[in-house]
């Protein structure tokens, strides 16, 4: 692998970006035609074990080394410790230090970062306890952190997390192989396929996640059908299921059947005692093996009438389809495991979903009329089917059939386009690797020609102006009502004008949604049942730890690292955008608890970053996550 790389000149924008492209990033954002031409071919396979090594080190960086002080970025001159082969590159080289294994990483990076976002440029050196130095794979790199945090935790070894990242790799190499020679186009696509084309291009998935495309329990035909990388469409399937068994709630007083079928064009017919329930296909499959479901079939009380109906595009989270014209999306359920979790709908999740529209929607006014470029997707509906008692079947089955079913019915984006916005999902754009830089870098180029900018200047004003609208209105929703969304990457859809410029922010799954203490008193209105409750309500610090990691390390964090790529100076400069932009909101809205955050933030109090290695490797529910503390240069920046 190359040691260094070119810095790449801008010229103009092509009208197509390939796909996939050299593992190592170059220096500065790089024109894509020139990025593809440069480009040496690298085969997905190793793409996807040198990503995988690559977000493993972050992760253990973020979660273990920077909590344990045993990482450091230094010049490679006055680097005591490293290989022959790394002495050989001019620039900087991060050490890890694992001193319960006796060993060490090295590997050259661009630039220093505070939070861990490194541009890696080299191999990955690792010496082991006999002080050899070698090339780490992406086993090697796997096995001694899995080492590492067994004796850490006092725990055995967690096999089961290797064979899931060795999953991951080879879904990603999968993924890989299927995009390599395709072509995406940028101008000739209406702003819909632009969206669309969006939520199907996380090619390398979280950046700091140890298992980013994990999905257990898929066979690849199975996963060319159904997954969004694959560019799947898809009909639903559909089950004949008995009124009386359906649990529903609607912000709105329209039929929820009716609605379903008007949305996914069925045709198909129920009498007054029964209900048409649409289904994910392979969700079907998997509830077709289940014994409840095959005795109620046997026994004439449901049936499946099979797939019809308009198609449906699987979105990023591969579980939510999106309606072929944008006007709505369907979260379904799928007993799949992707990443950390199961992916089903249950009750009192759907329930917190709705509660949290129902509790938002009578601010929208005045939403609306502080922060028009903002809006939050509403969840309109839910629908669960309650099976009857059956003696055979344990608490825990009879919980897993019927969240098997679980629907939520979601607001579209037919608003936003019908105002001439492109939306795109962010998690594309930030932290997507080589294929979201290309992305960033024709928008950023673009925006700063429309506006007659040099690219610096483009980029600094681009960021003030995607900030802006991100941070004002979710600190608003947190400090001044309470309410915590959960506007992480996926969760967060930046609309972009005809030039490039950012004019909405909106966010969706509002399933994740937290209220703190200032709303307890409208949710103490709504009588909700005590298990909603305490699934919804938090504390005060639960609810900005929740912003502070959504919104500001997984969203914020990753849109910098991208734009600055590798220019230390740069990832400064917009660290600075950002230390203005918080001072601008306590200004435009002074509130104690704001002034209390803010504050220490620009004073040089940490953020909290989610364990997402921990969290694995000690096999807890997402919700047991811990948050620990991330440090940032918002207290050293000076002001932009």
């Amino acid at each position: 692998m190359n040691a260094s790389l070119p810095r790449f000149a801008w010229n103009h924008v092509p009208d197509t970006l390939p796909l996939l492209h050299l593992p190592s990033l170059p220096r500065a954002l790089p024109h894509p035609r020139q990025a593809a031409n440069n480009a040496v071919p690298v085969e997905a396979s190793e793409y996807a074990q040198l990503q995988h090594a690559r977000v493993l080190l972050n992760c253990y960086a973020r979660e273990v080394a920077m909590q344990e002080h045993k990482l450091a970025v230094r010049s490679i001159a006055h680097t005591r410790l490293a290989p022959a082969a790394l002495r050989q590159y001019q620039g900087q080289v991060l050490d890890i230090q694992l001193p319960r294994m006796q060993s060490r990483f090295c590997v050259g990076v661009q630039h220093v970062s505070v939070t861990g976002n490194y541009d890696y440029i080299t191999d990955i050196y690792l010496q082991d306890h006999q002080q050899t130095w070698s090339v780490a794979s992406w086993r090697e790199i796997a096995q001694l952190i899995v080492a590492d945090l067994s004796l850490r935790e006092g725990t055995a070894f967690n096999a089961d997390l290797l064979q899931q990242i060795e999953e991951s790799i080879a879904t990603m190499q999968h993924l890989l192989e299927a995009q390599q020679g395709k072509l995406r186009s940028l101008h000739t696509d209406s702003a819909l396929q632009q969206y669309i084309r969006s939520e199907q291009h996380l090619l390398t998935g979280h950046p700091f996640h140890p298992t980013p495309k994990s999905r257990s329990g898929w066979t690849r035909t199975e996963e060319k059908n159904y997954s969004p990388e694959h560019g799947a469409r898809l009909q639903l399937r559909y089950f004949q299921i008995p009124r009386s068994w359906i649990i529903s709630d609607s912000l709105d007083e329209q039929d929820l059947s009716s609605r379903l079928q008007q949305l996914t064009g069925h045709g198909l017919q129920a009498d007054s005692k029964h209900i048409i329930v649409p289904l994910h296909p392979w969700q079907a499959d998997w509830l077709m093996q289940q014994a409840r479901i095959q005795t109620a079939m046997g026994a004439g009380e449901i049936h499946d009438l099979g797939c019809s109906g308009k198609q449906f595009y699987p979105t990023a989270s591969i579980r939510t389809m999106l309606a072929e014209d944008g006007s709505a999306f369907l979260k379904l359920s799928l007993n799949l495991r992707i990443t950390n979790c199961i992916r089903n709908n249950a009750r009192h999740e759907l329930a917190a979903a709705l509660t949290a529209s129902r509790l938002y929607r009578p601010m929208k006014a005045e939403m609306l009329a502080l922060f028009p470029h903002f809006h939050a997707l509403e969840e309109q509906a839910y629908l669960s089917v309650a099976f009857p008692e059956d003696q055979q079947q344990s608490d825990r089955q009879h919980k897993e059939i019927e969240d098997g079913f679980g629907l939520v019915l979601r607001e579209g984006l037919s608003s936003h386009l019908a105002q001439g916005i492109t939306p795109m999902i962010c998690a594309a754009l930030f932290g997507n690797g080589q294929a979201g830089r290309l992305q960033v870098a024709a928008l950023i180029e673009r925006f700063s020609h429309r506006h007659s900018l040099s690219l610096r200047q483009g980029m600094r004003l681009w960021f003030s102006r995607y900030a802006e609208l991100a941070i004002y209105p979710v600190f608003y929703l947190l400090f001044e009502k309470g309410i915590a969304f959960e506007p992480h990457m996926q969760n967060s859809i930046v609309g972009l004008a005809e030039d490039g410029t950012p004019v909405r922010f909106i966010v969706r799954d509002l399933e994740l949604t937290r209220l703190t203490p200032k709303a307890h008193k409208l949710i103490n209105a709504m009588q909700l049942d005590e298990h909603t409750r305490k699934e919804i309500c938090c504390s005060d610090e639960a609810g900005w730890t929740r912003i502070g990691y959504c919104l500001l390390v997984n969203n914020i964090c990753e849109v910098i690292a991208t734009l600055a790529n590798g220019n230390h100076e740069l990832y400064l400069e917009l660290w600075a955008c950002l230390r203005n932009i918080l001072q601008s909101y306590l200004a435009n809205f002074p509130n104690p608890e704001a002034a209390r955050r803010i504050q220490g933030l620009l004073s040089g109090e940490p953020l909290p970053v989610k364990g997402n290695l921990l969290i694995r490797f000690l096999k807890q529910a997402d919700r047991k996550a811990a948050y620990l503390p991330l440090y940032h240069p918002l207290g050293v920046v000076n002001e932009a």
